[in-house]
């Protein structure tokens, strides 16, 4: 059997649960409190995502990348501004499983991070990490359910549905934060299939 590959884009958003926030400065007392965040998907930087997939009748790995955003909208005096926008870059290799027209995925991957933040008065300069601000913060954990609609040949409509398990530790000026992060993600999105003879038409043929 011919291996068949996917390739997806998706426009959403998402909804982050509120989490601890800690965040550290030298010469300051810890700030620890609980974080509620806003996503504003088209403020800024918009929030994307995409998919590779390469499968084998029913089973196949997924490559994603989900450009998630956060904005703090609660938190003390003390931090004027708090935000991970340019994103919170969710990079996941999933084993994914198939049923008609429904896939179902879980997998694991790094986060690379672009923050922006003001604590005490101090800015976040740019100068440190890789190509103009970016760090390896950490890692993320995460599950999908996808369901495609047949287009034209090869070509289809998905609707997709994610939940991300995310911890980061993100630099603030002369210190770090510590940012964990639960989020519930909310795509639509085009797909294209290439060979294997599977995917969308399978489904079809499988569905009741």
């Amino acid at each position: 059997m011919r291996a068949q590959v996917e390739l997806q884009g998706f426009f959403g958003s998402s909804i982050s649960l509120p989490t601890p926030l800690t965040i550290t400065q030298r010469g300051e007392p810890d700030l620890h409190f609980t974080a509620h965040w806003a996503t504003q998907p088209f403020l800024d930087t918009w929030y994307y995502a995409g998919r590779i997939g390469v499968w084998s009748g029913n089973r196949g790995w997924l490559f994603d990348f989900t450009h998630h955003k956060i904005y703090l909208s609660n938190g003390p005096a003390e931090v004027q501004q708090f935000r991970i926008t340019n994103g919170m870059n969710l990079f996941t290799v999933s084993r994914g499983f198939r049923r008609g027209r429904f896939s179902y995925a879980l997998g694991a991957g790094p986060v690379i991070t672009f923050p922006i933040n003001r604590v005490r008065g101090q800015r976040l300069g740019g100068e440190r990490g890789f190509w103009g601000g970016y760090f390896l913060s950490g890692a993320n954990v995460m599950a999908s359910a996808t369901r495609q609609f047949p287009l034209s040949a090869g070509l289809f409509f998905s609707l997709d549905g994610r939940l991300s398990a995310t911890y980061v530790r993100v630099p603030v000026s002369g210190g770090h934060a510590s940012v964990p992060n639960v989020a519930l993600h909310f795509h639509a999105g085009l797909g294209y299939s290439i060979g294997g003879g599977g995917g969308v038409e399978r489904g079809k043929q499988e569905s009741p």
